[in-house]
Formats: structure tokens, sequence, C-alpha cells
């Protein structure tokens, strides 16, 4: 599973370069052509060789999505009204965890595991088929310039510029705090339901999904919220602010009262990436260099779903026990809210 961080990691930048020498249509036919590939390997693989394979495969095909298509977003609307789309598109991750965890079930009672990887391969096939025909080049924009191939006026001196933008790498910053609590609370509070209270692993899973659905909703309205109000930083330092009380919650928490908790939760978790992704593009002044914004933001979002499992679980077994390991969450929160307070974005 940390395979996807690890090429997400490795990608991040690469994939940035991508978007911007290739367009969004190549690229993004690519990331999605690479999930087809991918699934399809591991669906008739036989061994544990084909298997990690296919995950690269997959996971290259994630990061050029993540860069894609908030760069899509970024060239289609305008900077006060893309909070909106980034929302909605932010969904993709809890609704897609969320419906395959209900058919992966149904999907391997019937047809084994291998059915699981061929339905990834058709449903992927799906939406490479809806991007070839609905992803067309961009409009040209009322100022008169046309972004319908990115790399125009792409330079060194440009590339530059977005690689030692302070204010674009804080807001990576905040993403990467975000991550790194969010992925290490929903990595490892199942084993501590099941461990520490004695909960079988069922429940504890079933619990943690709720997490998943609430975090359907939020995006959407979060992003609507930020283009109404004309900010992103307070839309991404409040949702930080609240996590960093909530979570720590977790190890004092009574059974009856984990169900409120982690809606509330994945609601708030759900708030935040829109105003993120928004704010990066902003930070670079210029919609044209979306996809190497996006690319300085997928290096935190991957370096945070790398690290937080891993501290998390070695605190746990090494350092102070369950308790310490959800109060360090504190910590990271209040720091990734401090740097977002600094990044001079609106």
């Amino acid at each position: 599973m940390s395979l996807f961080a690890v090429t997400g990691l490795i990608l991040a930048l690469p994939a940035g370069f991508f978007v911007q020498k290739l367009g969004y249509r190549i690229t993004g036919l690519m990331a999605v052509g690479s999930l087809v590939v991918g699934a399809a390997m591991g669906a008739v693989s036989t061994g544990t060789g084909i298997i990690l394979a296919s995950r690269i495969i997959e996971g290259v095909g994630l990061s050029l999505m993540f860069v894609v298509a908030p760069a899509v977003i970024a060239i289609w609307f305008a900077a006060d009204k893309r909070g909106t789309p980034m929302g909605i598109w932010a969904t993709f991750v809890p609704l897609g965890s969320t419906l395959i965890f209900v058919l992966a079930p149904l999907l391997v009672a019937r047809w084994n595991w291998q059915g699981l990887w061929w339905f990834g391969c058709i449903f992927s096939l799906v939406g490479w088929l809806l991007y070839y025909f609905f992803i067309k080049p961009v409009p040209v924009q009322s100022s008169g310039k046309s972004s319908a191939v990115p790399s125009e006026g792409m330079s060194l001196l440009n590339l530059g510029l977005i690689l030692r933008n302070r204010d674009l790498w804080l807001v990576s910053f905040v993403f990467f705090c975000f991550n790194y609590v969010f992925i290490a609370f929903l990595t490892w509070t199942p084993t501590f339901m099941n461990a520490h209270r004695g909960m079988s692993m069922v429940r504890a899973s079933l619990l943690i999904s709720v997490v998943s659905m609430s975090s359907i909703f939020s995006p959407p309205i979060s992003g609507w919220i930020s283009d109404k109000i004309g900010s992103r930083k307070l839309v991404y330092m409040i949702p930080m602010i609240l996590l960093a009380v909530l979570l720590p919650l977790v190890f004092s928490m009574g059974e009856r009262g984990f169900l409120p908790l982690f809606i509330a939760i994945g609601f708030i978790g759900g708030c935040l990436p829109p105003a993120v992704f928004s704010a990066g593009v902003e930070a670079v002044g210029d919609e044209r260099f979306a996809g190497m914004a996006m690319a300085v933001i997928q290096v935190g979002q991957n370096a945070g779903m790398l690290l937080g499992p891993l501290v998390f679980g070695w605190v746990v077994e090494s350092v102070g026990g369950w308790q310490m390991s959800f109060w360090t969450l504190f910590p990271v929160c209040a720091i990734g809210a401090i740097a977002g307070w600094i990044a001079k974005v609106r």
C-alpha cells in the first residue's frame, strides 16, 4: 500500500513537467491509461513481483491525475470561482473509497480477488473514455490568453521562480501536515480500537468507514464558502485547528462517542483540500503554471501520507504507546496551521 505514496513522492515534480510539456489532455489520458494497465497487470499476476510492479504503474497514474485535474480546473475557471469546482473534484477520494469498500466484498465473493482488479481495470477504462470524449482543449480566456498549450512561456526562469516560491511551499507544507495526521489516523485507529478497546476488526473498520462517507459532502461546501468569502487561508486553517483538538480525543473517547467523533473528523478533514489546491495555484500567480504548482503540492501530500503512518506506528511500539501517538498529532496540526497563516495567500 505504501508504494502509492512512495511513487507519488518520487513522481510529483516530474508529473508537473509532463503537464507543462505534454499538455493536460495527453497527460490525463496517460494518467488514466496507467490505471487501466496497472489494474490489468494485477489481475493476471501470479506472484508478488508483478503485483508490486502493477501498484507502481497505478501509482504513476494517480500521481499524474492529482496534478492534471486541479490544473485543468485552474485553467477553465477564474480565480474567484475556482473553489467550488475544486471542491467537487476533491470528492473523488472519499467517494471512490466508499464505493469500493461497499463493492469489494461482493466482487471477491463472486470472482475471487482477481474480480476486484478486473473491476478496477474496467472502471478505469470507462474513465479513460470519458476523459477522451469530454476533456477538450481549454478555451481562450476573456483576456485573450489561451492556455491550450500550457508549456507556452514555460522557461527555466519560470520554473526556477515556481520552485523557489516560498508561499507555494508553505501551502504544500500545510497539506503535508494534513495528510500526515489524517492518514495516520485512518491507518491506525481500527487497530487501536481492536487492540486497546477489544472491539472486533469488522466493527472497527465499519466505524472508521464513516470518515470517508462524511468527507464526501464537505469539499463542495468548503469550496463554495472559500469563493464566497474570498479566502483560501481561513478555509484551510480552521480545519487544521479543529483537527488539532479532535484527533487526540480518539484515545479517551468512549465507544458510543466514536461515531459522532469520526463523522466530525471526516467532514472537517474534507473541507481542507479544495482550499489548498486553489491556494497553490494562486500562489504562483499564473494559471498556465498550475501543473507545476500542483506538483509542489503533491510533494507535501505524498510525504505526509508516507511519514504519518510510519511515525505514528513507531511511537506506539517504541516510545509512548497509543495515548502519546494520538497526542503527537496535535503539534503537527498546530505547525501546519501556523505555516498556513504565514503563507501570503488570500
